[in-house]
């Protein structure tokens, strides 16, 4: 007999506007939630129908690539991958990679090491054409992709998964503007790396509000400093 949205409800101890939301794809229902309604839909066996979520066949094996380096925020993030993952039934295997700095040469070099069994890569990656064309062959392996943090719209990617940074850039010259009160200055700006669309964005964010919004302000440097904390002081 198969199983209802009511069935599914009471294994989950979910309501069962909840269960219809997630089955059907819809917003209002949290990840935790989410992730509930689907292991129970699963375990008794729910058969979705054409407008509904697909639930996978079986357990998704997964790989991500960051360049972690000394960088605090990918540390953490890496964490975090793995903790959640570790968490949720339909992951059979989550697996980091610590990628050797942020070139192309360096996600080919960690790609190479990719697991046949992998069904899903995560990535933060540059914007560059041979970074592409990794991404692309991936894609053609029939792995799903999705970029982390920093997109890379020209791949064929499932999803990206990140801020709107040109937003972010804005909102952080707001915040300068404010806080500055109207005094006319010059501001140094450090940037991690002009390589990542990411951080390219926030650049163009944040001097399109300077312009606008508060013209007696001047970016008179902007420096790379590649996540290098101690460029940073220097």
């Amino acid at each position: 007999m198969k199983a209802t949205v009511a069935d599914i409800a009471r294994s989950c101890g979910l309501s069962t506007a909840t269960v219809d939301r997630v089955l059907n794809n819809r917003p209002g229902a949290s990840a935790a939630n989410r992730q509930r309604v689907m292991e129970a839909a699963k375990q008794l066996g729910y058969l979705p129908t054409l407008d509904q979520v697909v639930l996978p066949s079986k357990p998704a094996n997964l790989e991500f690539f960051l360049p972690i380096g000394s960088n605090a925020f990918m540390a953490d993030l890496a964490h975090h991958i793995e903790d959640y993952a570790a968490r949720l039934p339909l992951v059979a295997s989550c697996r980091i990679h610590n990628l050797a700095g942020i070139s192309p040469g360096a996600l080919q070099g960690a790609v190479e090491n990719l697991s046949l069994k992998a069904n899903g890569v995560g990535v933060i990656a540059v914007d560059h054409p041979r970074t592409r064309n990794i991404l692309r062959e991936l894609v053609e392996a029939g792995i799903r992709l999705v970029t982390l943090v920093s997109d890379v719209p020209a791949a064929p990617r499932s999803a990206y998964v990140g801020i709107d940074n040109r937003v972010a850039g804005r909102t952080a010259a707001l915040l300068m503007g404010r806080f500055l009160g109207g005094r006319t200055g010059h501001l140094a700006m450090m940037v991690g790396s002009r390589s990542y669309r990411g951080h390219e964005e926030r650049e163009m964010g944040f001097r399109s509000v300077l312009s606008e919004e508060f013209p007696n302000l001047t970016v008179s440097s902007a420096v790379e400093i590649n996540d290098e904390p101690d460029a940073s002081y220097r």
